[in-house]
């Protein structure tokens, strides 16, 4: 038998959670004061044995301890890994399962959540004695790891196993954060609602005012879907752009907030991904929904914002707290009333988004009953999240208006790819010298952006080869070498006389024919640089060994 009033405790304690098997459980009072007998009974007869101060003390009142033994096994308190890595445990999230109300199905990461479960048990637990009851559910509660099936869906009235389209119950086994707001109802309706001006409001139809592009509707409806599938890797964010005022994209975030509810999104900027204890809402959230961004925003670090997008871990500051590696599962929508500038000009970055263009405007037509109330009812939520989770699909279709955007942004956001865009097909020369190409572009730039600063010279021929690297008509085997121009720059190059690249005239012409100024004279005996692709063998010199010749 047990000996030590520890020894006692644990048994005792573990002894009567074990004989609970009533659905629902008692109280929180009947479970202390029954604990507390068994536990004192124990206590009297070991003391039965033990004389003057050997006795122990009967309690008054349950220990933290005990306490953290009960949420453990009553409340399922347990320690959820924060990605599916492995994660040092001190960086684990305690968490509680919630049998009912408007949470119930979902593991709540709130301490102050469970230090109040804790005071049902113990009225008097002191700030020291709870914070006890913490280290100890930190060390003892079970570890698990989220759901990571990326066709079960926690909605609000239980779990939608998207590969089968059935309805299944809430299990504490399936770990979820999140769920949608909304019910699960089977063979719901599309709602016609009867408008002040009398005429009848549809979603589905209203879907269709959005855009005159079908493509863009297909994939607006698969972005709805996006936001309740938080598991499926979609590897992309939606980009919602207009300049235009009125445009109908917030209504429609407006819609995806209702449908996942407020408690299970996230509303990050695109500016904050980068700054230090602002991504802490990730840890309870399953979408991040943006309908206002700052005009003129800068991004200088891109790469929280890049794994977020393709769900890989990331490093989380949390106030008072230890940072945490953690893996957000969940889609992203960001609204942009302008192009954002952001340093990473990758192709990677740029697979990673979808811009979806809103052509319209509604300015003097504007229904503020369609945002205020509408999108917002039951019965039209419960029809949109039935319509997208019976759509089969887990890639996001890019319709050409998408993809077109895209390269607008591009030519936007790095004015190294605008420039070679205008100039690829431009040139005359077979070989194009880095230092031409260079005072070209600071030309150009000048007169493209007055009030900006062009990039240096080494990260402008860093920048031009990436994007040249996909050309047909240009190559460059080797930055380092030097290659003699034979006949590749023989003839006149129009684009030196017009944007006047003094450097590059022919230095023994005084007159003012254009094409006999660009002329190159004297022609320097080898340069780094482009080279077009297949250039006649005759046409094009020997390449010397890196580093020698010319530095030009």
């Amino acid at each position: 038998m047990a000996t030590t009033q520890n020894e006692i405790t644990i048994q005792a304690t573990r002894t009567y959670l074990a004989s609970i098997k009533s659905n629902p459980l008692p109280s929180p009072a009947a479970i202390e004061e029954s604990l507390l007998a068994k536990t004192n009974a124990l206590f009297a007869l070991e003391n039965s044995g033990r004389t003057g101060s050997h006795r122990i003390n009967l309690l008054k009142r349950l220990t933290f301890s005990q306490v953290a033994e009960i949420l453990i096994s009553l409340h399922r308190v347990v320690r959820i890994a924060p990605s599916g890595k492995n994660t040092d445990r001190d960086h684990d999230l305690l968490a509680i399962y919630v049998d009912d109300g408007e949470d119930e199905g979902i593991y709540a990461t709130s301490e102050d959540q469970i230090r109040s479960i804790a005071r049902l048990y113990n009225r008097e637990l002191t700030i020291n004695e709870s914070r006890e009851v913490m280290t100890v559910l930190r060390e003892e509660a079970p570890r698990v790891s989220r759901c990571a099936d990326r066709d079960m869906i926690a909605v609000n009235n239980g779990v939608f196993d998207y590969r089968k389209k059935e309805l299944k119950p809430f299990d504490p086994s399936m770990v979820f954060l999140s769920k949608a707001r909304v019910d699960y109802v089977q063979g719901a309706l599309s709602p016609g609602i009867l408008t002040p001006d009398g005429e009848t409001w549809e979603v589905e139809s209203w879907m269709h005012t959005l855009t005159d592009d079908p493509e863009i509707i297909v994939l607006l409806w698969e972005i709805l879907g996006a936001i309740v599938r938080p598991h499926v890797r979609w590897n992309k964010s939606a980009w919602f752009f207009s300049e235009l005022g009125n445009n109908g994209k917030g209504t429609l975030v407006e819609l995806m907030r209702n449908l996942v509810g407020s408690a299970s999104y996230a509303s990050i900027p695109i500016s904050d991904f980068g700054k230090e204890f602002l991504l802490e809402p990730l840890t309870r959230a399953s979408a991040i929904l943006v309908d206002e961004n700052d005009v003129g925003t800068f991004i200088d670090r891109a790469a929280n914002l890049k794994a977020i997008i393709t769900n890989d871990v990331i490093s989380i500051n949390r106030k008072h707290k230890t940072p945490i590696a953690y893996q957000f599962w969940g889609f992203m929508v960001q609204c942009l009333n302008e192009f954002p500038r952001i340093k990473d000009k990758s192709e990677s970055f740029y697979r990673r988004q979808l811009f979806v263009p809103f052509t319209k405007s509604f300015t003097g037509a504007e229904k503020r009953y369609i945002k205020d109330d509408y999108v917002g009812r039951d019965d039209v939520l419960q029809y949109v999240l039935h319509r997208v989770l019976h759509m089969n699909y887990y890639t996001l279709s890019e319709p050409e208006a998408t993809k077109n955007v895209l390269e607008e942004y591009k030519g936007f956001n790095d004015p190294v790819r605008s420039f070679w865009t205008e100039f690829e097909e431009a040139f005359v020369w077979d070989l194009v010298p880095f230092a031409y190409l260079y005072d070209l572009y600071k030309a150009w730039f000048a007169k493209t952006n007055p009030s900006g600063s062009p990039i240096g010279r080494i990260v402008f021929v860093k920048d031009l080869l990436a994007i040249v690297h996909k050309s047909t008509l240009w190559h460059c085997a080797d930055q380092r070498q030097q290659v003699r121009p034979g006949k590749m720059m023989d003839s006149p190059e129009p684009l030196t006389a017009r944007f006047d690249l003094k450097d590059w005239m022919n230095q023994a012409y005084t007159g003012s024919d254009p094409l006999r100024k660009s002329t190159v004279h004297p022609l320097s005996s080898s340069y780094r640089g482009l080279q077009r692709t297949n250039t006649p063998p005759a046409a094009a010199g020997a390449v010397s060994a890196p580093g020698g010749g010319s530095t030009t």
